[in-house]
């Protein structure tokens, strides 16, 4: 199923060099829009007001590629071109990061996106100078860890500003493994970051409807969907699974208990005058069934997250 999947799993911690302010709620929307800006500023060959469709450097530009994907997949079903990467935000309602309180987060590179980790490297190394937050406080890169199987290695020396070639991906067979180690009758996501997902319980076009208690089949088709597009794109294969099937099957898997609840959360656009609403749940819901072979999903889920907006980290759950 996943066999021609993998990504890479980082994390990055930022020392302040004086109070840098943040949202309480929200954080990953600060942190991939100065990405995305100091990305661009970086790389960029333009007029920064000039769009990405007028240059002729598109499709080799660093910052198409990796932040503003577009046309880079021939797969016909492919509307909207998913991100190659995930930041996974600091979960803690802080609003002050200093030098005795450094900010840190994670982030998810996808299939072919691992080769653009320096990229992203210096872009963070680069920001820190320009500043991040509410006040633009600015920050040194303090370090970079590759996480994988509950360990740590640092790639990155501070000191001498150097990065270790170091490759430590998690593949998708490797998920298969886990996958079979995990209980196939019962489970437990906790959702920790709001969850936007909609269904269309007619097929019929605009008929989508916001999920705020998630069955089970909901999380699988949204699952299916983003993993197969992420694979599709950036790993070269699709998903081999009876799709139809699956979510068909998916529906018999009941839920034993939820406790839900839903945020109401906005994002202003950076570029355009309007808000996005990326209101959706949070909470525990437990399910039972035969889970065996949506397993491999739902693991794989707890990286690359699912829903609407997953790539400022929304979306993000974890298996208890």
């Amino acid at each position: 199923m996943l066999r021609a999947f993998k990504l890479a799993h980082y994390k990055f911690a930022l020392i302040p060099q004086s109070t840098i302010r943040m949202p309480a709620f929200n954080k990953g929307n600060v942190l991939r829009g100065a990405f995305g800006s100091s990305l661009r500023k970086l790389v960029c060959s333009m007029d920064k007001k000039t769009s990405c469709d007028f240059c002729i450097l598109e499709e080799k530009c660093a910052y198409t590629l990796i932040f503003n994907p577009s046309d880079i997949s021939s797969a016909k079903r492919l509307k909207n071109v998913p991100r190659g990467y995930v930041l996974k935000p600091p979960l803690e309602k802080e609003t002050e990061y200093n030098a005795q309180s450094p900010l840190s987060f994670e982030m998810i590179l996808i299939g072919d996106r691992i080769n653009y980790l320096p990229y992203v490297i210096v872009t963070f190394h680069e920001l820190g100078r320009f500043g991040i937050g509410l006040n633009r406080g600015r920050f040194r890169l303090n370090n970079i860890s590759i996480l994988k199987n509950s360990e740590a290695i640092s790639i990155y020396d501070a000191a001498s500003n150097t990065v270790k070639n170091i490759i430590m991906s998690i593949t998708g067979t490797e998920i298969l493994e886990y996958a079979e180690n995990i209980d196939h009758n019962r489970i437990t996501l906790q959702f920790l970051t709001p969850t936007r997902i909609k269904y269309n319980p007619t097929g019929e076009k605009g008929k989508s409807e916001v999920v705020r208690v998630p069955e089970f089949h909901h999380i699988i088709r949204r699952l299916r969907d983003r993993i197969n597009a992420l694979s599709v794109t950036y790993c070269g294969s699709p998903l081999d699974i009876d799709f139809k099937g699956i979510a068909e099957r998916a529906m018999k898997v009941k839920t034993k208990e939820a406790n839900i609840r839903w945020i109401d959360m906005k994002r202003k656009s950076r570029t355009q005058p309007v808000q996005h609403d990326q209101s959706g749940f949070v909470g525990k819901i437990t399910y039972e069934g035969v889970l065996k072979e949506f397993l491999p999903l739902i693991v794989l889920g707890e990286y690359v997250h699912m829903g609407e907006d997953a790539v400022f980290g929304n979306g993000w759950y974890r298996i208890e």
